[in-house]
């Protein structure tokens, strides 16, 4: 079935129409002609793959990884880099006109980063070889290295094929971009003493057993550090730290931008993970309150506070939801939520909340949207930058500068 190629998705997939019935198509580009199978079937849509191209777009460019079409990895990598950030401009755009009453000009310039080797953890599953998910099965795509992954842990990818893995169903390799560490954690279908390992793979820092949900250390202290900017973290085998290093800094140095930070201020750090936002405006500011449900991450944040040496920085562990029982005040907030964006508690929390400001910290453009029209009665969306966290898929993060209306009838 021929058709032809009418523009893109959010999720970076051609859309075209047959019979009446829209068809996403991977790998495609608007204006190209393809003839297509079809998948899956939906009342209101079809999925499709591409049998021949017969005609290509001027800005689709040549494959530079052999697992692009059946790893499902990488969404966006058969076009430049320079046409990626563009696309996920359009699509910030998209959705603020779709999703908002916002005019689009608050819009900035995409932030963007390094395309390649950026990411510092890589989870790789094990069934007699050791590779990523095929995008459309649980078969294993044996690979020998992975153009999103740090050089570091590409490098070793070979010598953990060298050992044997008959017991182990998973591995999660864990690189520190800035200190050049190595954390190895293997998960285990049977308990097993892995001693062994310590001769075998000296290039770690840390090797780690997995069985039963419990950790076991084979080798080193059992975590590794990195640095963000002027700080230093200390990673645990569950530690959330941003999967992009160098991004997280330019992510972090726009959400400081943002906050206008003053030394009177008392910032409250919502949904604050592991506490890198918070330690990374903490100097600039009078006090910090971070706010997290997990209770692992509220445990890591309070040790890079001491590593860091911070005084002015408090973690509870404490769902978003509930935050309404902290007694503190605030002159600003920062809100970094998972892809769900905010509940209705927090909602009416901020918005009850009489705070200078809030910077909204999205992995999720569309939960974001749906937020900040909540908001939009008692907080204004001043300006919002996007920036590019993962290069060559589909997602794009967003940070933004919420502002209290001083007169709320102008709205």
């Amino acid at each position: 079935m021929k058709v032809k190629i009418d523009r893109m998705d959010h999720q970076g997939r051609g859309i075209s129409t047959l019979n009446d019935k829209v068809v996403f198509i991977p790998n495609t580009l608007p204006g190209e002609e393809v003839d297509i199978k079809i998948t899956r079937e939906n009342k209101k849509y079809s999925e499709a793959k591409v049998e021949e191209y017969i005609t290509k777009s001027i800005d689709r460019i040549e494959l530079d990884c052999p697992y692009y079409e059946i790893c499902g990895g990488c969404h966006l990598r058969h076009i430049s880099y320079e046409n990626e950030l563009k696309y996920k401009e359009n699509k910030i755009h998209d959705i603020i006109k779709k999703f908002t009453s916002y005019d689009t000009k608050l819009i900035k310039p995409i932030i963007s980063n390094d395309k390649e080797y950026y990411r510092n953890k890589v989870t790789f599953h094990v069934d007699k070889q050791l590779g990523f998910y095929n995008i459309k099965s649980k078969n294993i795509v044996e690979v020998d290295r992975c153009l999103l992954v740090d050089k570091n842990i590409n490098e070793v990818i070979e010598e953990i094929k060298n050992i044997n893995l008959d017991n182990v169903y998973e591995i999660v390799i864990r690189s520190s971009k800035n200190l050049k560490e190595k954390m190895l954690v293997l998960k285990l279908k049977e308990k097993e003493n892995m001693e062994y390992l310590k001769e075998q793979l000296k290039s770690f820092n840390t090797i780690i057993t997995y069985y039963n949900k419990k950790y076991e250390v084979v080798s080193g202290s059992g975590y590794i550090y990195d640095q963000i900017g002027d700080y230093t973290y200390k990673i645990s085998p569950d530690s959330f730290f941003q999967v992009n290093t160098d991004g997280a800094l330019k992510l972090y140095n726009k959400v400081l931008e943002y906050l206008k930070p003053t030394k009177t201020d008392d910032v409250l750090d919502l949904y604050c993970g592991t506490g890198t936002i918070g330690i990374h405006v903490s100097k600039y500011v009078k006090s910090v309150k971070g706010v997290e449900i997990n209770k692992y991450a509220v445990i890591d944040a309070n040790n890079n506070k001491e590593i860091n040496k911070i005084k002015n920085i408090e973690f509870e562990c404490l769902d978003a939801k509930d935050v309404m029982n902290v007694k503190d005040k605030f002159s600003k907030i920062i809100i970094d939520p998972p892809r769900s964006g905010l509940d209705k508690k927090t909602i009416e929390y901020i918005r009850n909340k009489n705070v200078e400001s809030v910077v909204y910290v999205s992995c999720d453009p569309i939960t974001f949207a749906r937020d900040v029209e909540l908001l939009k009665d008692k907080y204004e969306l001043v300006e919002l930058t996007p920036v590019d966290m993962f290069p060559r898929t589909y997602h794009c993060e967003i940070v933004a500068y919420l502002e209290r209306i001083k007169n709320e009838n102008k709205r």
